[in-house]
């Protein structure tokens, strides 16, 4: 679904050619994330065959033809709906989140508080649960690399605690449309 939503926001500024898309795509998230061929042309003829997106053949001079996309009102309807399809099982992953969360713009207001509840929801636990790491520690394989599990550990419990309090101000700011 990743994939699919990277796809589809790429087509959003303009229509392109595959390669195009695979650039926007690489580029959204800063290069954390890349979009293989493999993953890129069977998605975009699964677009086409729904009336996600609309192929376009342009001639080239002695080359194949360049297939340039263009997104349709049901690609657009169909992105919207991905973004907003986040189950608590999707929203433990970071990459998911994050991509939803640079689409926000194509989102409606209580379509992202209800996004931040749900990343708030899963996060929640995680950090609330003081024997977490316990069961790691008395483990025997532990060992000489106790340490660096409990640094580690302190570490994640950071961030968490900093993603909330973040998810609680993005929150504030949707629901008072500074943002």
């Amino acid at each position: 679904m990743l994939a699919d939503m990277l796809i589809l926001a790429a087509l959003l500024s303009r229509p392109m050619h595959g390669y195009e898309i695979k650039k926007a795509y690489d580029q959204t998230l800063g290069g954390l994330v890349t979009l293989h061929h493999n993953q890129l042309y069977p998605a975009l003829r699964r677009f086409e065959a729904i009336g996600a997106v609309r192929r376009e053949a342009i001639e080239q001079q002695g080359k194949p033809d360049r297939h340039i996309y263009h997104l349709t009102d049901h690609g657009l309807a169909e992105l919207r709906e991905m973004l907003r399809d986040f189950p608590h099982a999707i929203a433990r992953n970071d990459m998911e989140f994050y991509v939803r969360f640079a689409l926000f713009g194509f989102l409606e207001p209580e379509d992202r508080v209800k996004i931040l509840q749900t990343r708030i929801q899963v996060l929640q636990p995680r950090f609330q649960d003081q024997g977490r790491y316990q069961k790691y520690l008395d483990s025997p394989i532990v060992g000489k690399v106790q340490p660096y599990v409990e640094k580690l550990n302190t570490f994640n419990d950071q961030q968490i605690c900093a993603e909330l309090e973040w998810l609680a101000q993005m929150i504030e700011q949707v629901q008072f449309n500074a943002l």
